[in-house]
């Protein structure tokens, strides 16, 4: 093999050197998790459409995505559940219907002007609360007037609030079914104390209008985004996500990336059923059961910064807290069989332990091959380490192999880099047995094409513990 310099040509005596970069091993690359949230605006919020946007601050995602829009709730779960989350914004198509509503009618005593009895009355929403003060005297056109006043000084508040004669009106920053959704949307309810100032329970109408993710995902597939959060879970937009999931990631684009949704189920079918027909190593969905005091949007995206926190893929993230999100009520906890029922069908269970949402399990919803329980990609640590392999791979291949020629060392060079990259992540506890796996590792040129090496690589993942199995024996001498 001929030395080779790229250093200048010189009549002048004397030595010369030059750095080279590139020998021996070069480390692994950082694996940093970038998050996509695919979502909608407020009136307020400046993003376009279809347009993948970075942002760094809080005021940036104010002004992108309106205060209280569905993009901006997402983006701040996101922040709640790991602030150091590195998140790109994505504003879907339009979504073609109308706005929800709440009427709530506040009314005065029966035969008085005001109250008579002072006290407070309070709006909830999701896991946000706001009240005014009811002094004797106060009627309802001043608390409706007031309570208009409170939520629409709550930036984060999901609508836009404006009275008529005693009746608050509630309207959606967003078109769409979704906002209002019985499970997964904002939800509203009133309460009084102390004051005689009648409040009914909101009035809804529904929104109206479906989500459609097809063009957002279509602008961000130039780039690698390595979690995707949808603010929806249904078949169509699923499907779209699962497509352009397996089209990045495929072999001429080499962009691993993961989507998460989230969803509220009545029952362990429901979201297994979801599932099951997507069955796909790079898509989750986690489920609550019931009812909970924050959007499934909401869910999904701290999910996501929750998986992009985790730095090292194949660690398991049994039993996660996912911060910022409010809790099911005691009585909506999965039991433990059904918690077995989901997992088995591909769905990560969220419960509340000690006050906070946890991840139970982060599986993927690939649980099986040609009909057969598929046990391999269960877990959503093996993709994620099978990805960050491909990424250390090809960094490695691109600084040192770009712009060769196939000489006849050239071949087993890169295998040993092969090998050298593999085993680093060894020492990194991502893959094991590298030496039982040596002789697996090969390199051979191409018969067919010419400038083509192929490589056949080994992956022995190493597996995140997730059970421990134990036999207590009794003795009584």
């Amino acid at each position: 093999m001929t030395i080779k310099t790229n250093i200048p040509e010189t009549k002048i005596p004397g030595s010369y050197t030059e750095y080279n970069y590139y020998a021996g091993p070069n480390g692994l690359p950082a694996n940093i998790q970038k998050i996509l949230l695919i979502g909608d605006v407020s009136e307020e919020g400046s993003l376009e459409a279809n347009k993948p946007t970075a942002v760094y601050t809080e005021v940036e995602a104010l002004n992108l995505a309106g205060a209280g829009s569905v993009l901006h709730q997402m983006y701040q779960a996101a922040k709640n559940a790991w602030k150091y989350a590195q998140i790109t914004l994505l504003r879907h198509s339009a979504v073609a219907g109308s706005k929800a509503l709440w009427k709530i009618a506040v009314e005065n005593p029966e035969d008085k002007t005001g109250a008579t009895a002072a006290g407070s009355v309070s709006v909830f929403y999701n896991k946000s609360r706001v009240s005014v003060g009811v002094a004797v005297g106060d009627s309802a056109e001043t608390v409706a007037a007031n309570l208009v006043l409170a939520v629409n000084a709550d930036t984060s508040a999901p609508f836009v609030a404006s009275a008529d004669e005693g009746e608050v009106t509630l309207t959606a920053k967003s078109n769409g079914a979704y906002i209002s959704a019985a499970k997964g949307g904002v939800k509203v309810s009133v309460s009084t104390k102390g004051t005689d100032i009648a409040v009914g329970e909101p009035d809804l109408t529904a929104g109206v209008g479906e989500v459609d993710i097809k063009s957002a995902l279509k602008a961000a597939f130039p780039e690698r985004y390595h979690l995707i959060a949808l603010p929806v879970c249904d078949a169509d937009n699923l499907t779209l996500l699962k497509d352009h999931l397996m089209d990045a990631a495929a072999p001429l684009e080499q962009r691993g990336q993961r989507g998460i949704a989230a969803v509220v189920v009545d029952g362990v079918n429901a979201a297994t059923s979801i599932a099951k027909a997507k069955n796909c190593e790079r898509l989750h969905i986690a489920a609550v059961k019931n009812s909970i005091p924050s959007a499934a949007w909401e869910i999904s995206a701290a999910l996501a910064a929750v998986f992009a926190s985790n730095s090292q893929p194949n660690v398991p993230m049994n039993d996660a807290p996912i911060s910022g999100l409010g809790i099911p009520d005691t009585n909506d906890k999965w039991s433990g069989e059904e918690q077995d029922g989901l997992l088995n069908g591909g769905v990560i269970p969220l419960i509340e332990e000690e006050s906070t949402l946890c991840i139970v399990r982060a599986v993927t919803t690939c649980s099986m091959k040609n009909g057969v329980r598929f046990e391999k990609l269960v877990d959503t640590g093996v993709i994620a380490t099978l990805d960050y392999f491909r990424d250390s791979i090809l960094a490695m291949h691109k600084i040192k192999y770009k712009n060769q020629v196939i000489h006849e060392l050239l071949p087993d060079a890169l295998n040993e880099d092969n090998i050298a990259t593999a085993r680093q992540l060894e020492k990194a506890q991502l893959l094991r047995f590298i030496d039982r796996y040596e002789s697996a590792f090969r390199v051979e040129e191409s018969t067919d094409i010419p400038g083509r090496l192929i490589c056949q690589i080994p992956a022995p993942v190493v597996p995140g513990l997730n059970q421990i199995y134990s036999t207590i024996d009794l003795y009584l001498n």
